[in-house]
């Protein structure tokens, strides 16, 4: 599943609660300790120099302004037709005519986008939003962008960094998922990535004040008391700490600090969460994976939601669950993974044979077969037998025969039935 879409064209709950933060990530503009505003895409994101003609109108002038809005069209007309490097290249010669142009440097996030260039998309997103914080699109793409970038730079990590989830994808209603026996620990850790903000204090005592360091894109940790910058994704608070004490030790100046690392700032673990909930948009969570059913609590579902989707990003695997499905709602979100509540749709069963009102009728989580044969009218005389026919999910009908007398006398139990069933019921 996708959530873009081209712009070109213009424990218990109480507690759980405590481990998934919500909100938006902090646009440019809008810095902690450690990070830097993003560079202006005046220049070439390539590192190169646009280049420009002498021909060219003084930047900023009427003249500069309106060429600028034709090679912005024809980014336009680029990006429409696929061509998304020439996109992005007419969008940044925009940008050098017209520095405060911000469709430009929308757009031009889009064409990175569309380029698999995801930090280079952040940061020309970021800089859309520094010029222009009501675009919403703007946001939204940079919501998606901030995803895809945490998702990438995970995978590509050394293995055993991670611990996957051991899932089957399903394409039906409600989906069954298989928990590794390392998955539970997920819920109790946090393992950090780029965009997060650590508290990090060293010094004679573990009193000293900590400064707030950002985890640079690339997953390092970049401050001039370190020899060299000191990889951190992927890795625990105490596994960071005790990688920083010993990068310490090799300096003299720093051989006797004491290191104590803490989390200011949680921002690399996002999930996306739209559709029928009164409370959208981007979440942070707390812990490398928290259950489904704190995070659909949390969003607040609208009485008409009745199953989720879950894409997981890192897999390109999607599930489908029932929200009534108490077993299937504990399985575990991961950052990347963009959550969708939508309507359930209508499904349905049918009824043949010795009943009062045989035909389609609408199917409902919970149903029975004697449920089933009440809502077709009940029986017509002494019915004995209902023959209950399902899809063996290869396209062929497996049939299943009930005294409807035993289960009335609770010899037998009262099956339930699922969408699609054929009841057939037999004198």
């Amino acid at each position: 599943m996708s959530i873009r879409c081209s712009i070109f064209g213009e424990v218990s709950l109480a507690a759980a609660f405590v481990i998934l933060g919500v909100g938006s990530v902090p646009i440019s503009g809008q810095t902690t300790a450690g990070q830097t505003r993003p560079r202006s895409l005046a220049n070439r994101n390539d590192g190169s120099e646009t280049s420009t003609t002498e021909n060219e109108p003084r930047v900023g002038s009427p003249e500069a302004n309106a060429q600028a809005k034709k090679i912005y069209k024809a980014g336009v007309q680029y990006g429409n037709a696929g061509l998304f490097r020439q996109a992005a290249e007419s969008f940044q010669h925009a940008l050098t005519l017209k520095p405060d142009y911000s469709d430009a440097y929308r757009s031009l996030g889009r064409a990175h986008m569309d380029l698999n260039q995801w930090e280079q998309a952040v940061q020309s997103l970021e800089q859309a939003l520094t010029l222009d914080p009501k675009d919403k699109e703007a946001r939204r793409l940079l919501d998606e962008a901030r995803l895809k970038l945490t998702s990438t730079t995970k995978s590509e990590q050394p293995a055993g960094s991670q611990v996957a989830m051991n899932v089957t994808p399903s394409t039906s209603s409600t989906s069954t998922t298989s928990v590794s026996e390392d998955e539970p620990t997920l819920t109790k850790i946090y393992r950090v990535g780029p965009g997060d903000v650590l508290d990090v204090a060293w010094g004679s005592t573990p009193s000293a004040d900590p400064i707030g360091i950002t985890v640079n894109t690339s997953g390092l940790l970049v401050h001039s008391a370190l020899s060299e910058p000191l990889p951190v994704a992927g890795l625990t608070v105490e596994e960071i700490t005790a990688k920083l004490q010993s990068a310490l030790e090799q300096r003299p100046s720093t051989a006797n600090a004491k290191v104590s690392v803490g989390i200011r700032d949680y921002v690399s673990h996002m999930i996306l969460v739209s559709g029928l909930v009164k409370d959208p948009g981007t979440k942070i969570l707390r812990r490398e994976a928290i259950p489904l059913s704190v995070v659909v609590a949390d969003a607040q579902p609208l009485p008409e939601a009745g199953r989720v989707t879950v894409v997981r990003n890192e897999s390109n695997e999607s599930f489908t669950v029932d929200l009534a499905q108490t077993a299937e709602m504990n399985m575990l979100i991961h950052p990347g993974d963009v959550i969708t509540l939508q309507a359930t749709p209508n499904q349905f069963f049918y009824v043949a044979g010795d009943v009062k009102a045989p035909g389609e009728k609408v199917f409902r989580s919970g149903l029975t077969l004697t449920q089933a044969i009440i809502t077709a009218g009940g029986t017509t005389g002494k019915a004995k037998e209902a023959r209950l026919s399902r899809d063996d999910g290869k396209g062929f009908l497996k049939e299943t025969r009930y005294k409807l007398n035993e289960i009335a006398s609770g010899k037998l139990l009262d099956p339930l039935i699922q969408p699609g069933d054929r009841i057939t019921i037999i004198k």
